[in-house]
């Protein structure tokens, strides 16, 4: 065994020992490292799970997906003024919009117009619930992944002729028909009757949000429903994911037209796509990390701290013992080297200890809720790269002042 690999271990028993040997002040020694650690690995893990989740689900909806929309609802969130008055004062998008878009977009695949309401009543048979109703001309399925468990979706006929026909989602079909067969039965919403054509196979949750609480109607009926004034959205899909950004600018361009607007003049509308999304997500993760990495740094600094501390108690203890190695021939190099190794082996038992912690309460989080976790193998490689720094930096002073101990005094010391 090489001789620097047995002062290795040889600090690794001792540090052990220490441990052993006074568990309050180690305990004490090591909760910085603990709570900067496990801080570090519970939000990391969890914050690369949701990353991973939203990224999954948003591709789920389609990468050459876009919206526009009346309002930029993501503006809430930057200015909730200029959010407030676009509200007030945008006007409505109409199926015309939609219309003129599909006939007059070269990069556009489908155009579909859209309406929606929450938290709509919808009964049958003596039960009800609340869902969200959705009017869609017939381009729907195109734009949107529904897939069916039995029947249709609503048709072009369904949409020209504004027939009261409905497609439920999975779990309002659970609440209200079955196990009946839904094809044929009849639903009530608001003050009407709706013959279901189709029922949407069961396609889970998002963030704890069903996506299988929902009613499609046409747009013509859905108007009947709630009033004609209701502004659409319109989906578009581009022809191509390469082309996404030209066909946003089409799209922008058109509408800009058809709402006159002058060459200085903001949008009226909104347009936004999966990637906006994905960008805010990224930003609100990037500003808990920043707020991360300062708390952890002030509590890994007092770690540090105390570590010192710790180390220059164990060499006061133990300063008979460095006089007695080095009247034996023990050079400077190997005492400093056996306590810089008992610091960095102190820092790590702390920090494998606030991983462990770390994993687990990102595991408990994710159990009982809908944030999902990963185990980062490259943030576990840099949190005990981390530890073994601090070990190496703040037990530096202390390896020092036992390397540069008088023999002949540290002998003499009781």
């Amino acid at each position: 065994m090489r001789p620097t690999l047995r002062v290795v271990l040889e600090g690794v028993r001792i540090a052990y020992h220490a441990l052993s040997a006074n568990k309050l002040r180690t305990f004490l020694t090591l909760l910085g490292n603990i709570v900067g650690i496990m801080s570090v690995i519970a939000v990391v893990s969890l914050l690369g799970g949701i990353d991973l989740y939203m990224r999954t689900e948003v591709a789920s909806e389609g990468s050459n997906l876009f919206t526009i929309r009346r309002v930029d609802f993501f503006q809430a969130i930057e200015d909730f003024e200029k959010f407030v008055d676009k509200v007030l004062h945008n006007p409505q998008l109409t199926r015309a919009d939609a219309v003129a878009l599909r006939e007059s977009l070269q990069h556009a695949r489908y155009v579909s117009a859209r309406a929606a309401q929450d938290a709509v009543k919808v009964s049958a048979l003596s039960k009800s619930v609340e869902v969200e109703v959705a009017g869609c001309d017939a381009y729907y399925p195109f734009v949107n992944e529904i897939p069916l468990a039995e029947g249709r979706h609503v048709t072009e006929v369904d949409d020209r002729e504004n027939a009261q026909v409905a497609l439920v989602g999975w779990d309002v079909y659970q609440a209200l028909l079955a196990p009946r067969d839904a094809s044929g039965a009849v639903i009530r919403i608001g003050n009407r009757h709706f013959r279901v054509v189709g029922v949407a196979a069961q396609r889970g949750k998002v963030l704890g949000q069903s996506r299988d609480r929902f009613v499609i109607v046409p747009l013509g009926a859905f108007r009947k429903l709630f009033g004609p004034n209701e502004s659409v959205q319109i989906q578009i899909v581009a022809d191509d994911i390469r082309n996404l950004d030209a066909a946003m600018e089409e799209a922008t361009v058109a509408m800009r037209i058809r709402h006159g607007l002058g060459p200085r003049a903001e949008n009226d509308f909104a347009v936004s796509s999966s990637e906006q999304l994905i960008n805010l997500w990224k930003s609100v993760s990037r500003g808990v990390m920043t707020a991360l990495v300062a708390l952890v740094s002030v509590s890994m600094l007092v770690g540090g701290i105390v570590l010192m501390n710790t180390m220059v108690v164990s060499v006061t203890e133990r300063t008979r013992e460095v006089g007695l190695r080095k009247a034996v021939g023990a050079p400077q190099g190997a005492i400093m080297w056996q306590f810089l190794v008992e610091s960095a082996t102190l820092s790590v038992f702390g920090g494998v200890a606030g991983m462990a912690i770390g994993f687990s309460i990102a595991a408990i989080v994710s159990a009982l809720s809908v944030l999902p976790y990963v185990v980062n193998a490259a943030v576990v490689g840099v949190a005990l790269a981390v530890t073994i720094a601090l070990g190496l930096v703040f037990g530096t002073y202390p390896a020092l002042r036992a390397a540069r101990l008088d023999p002949v005094e540290a002998l003499r010391s009781e």
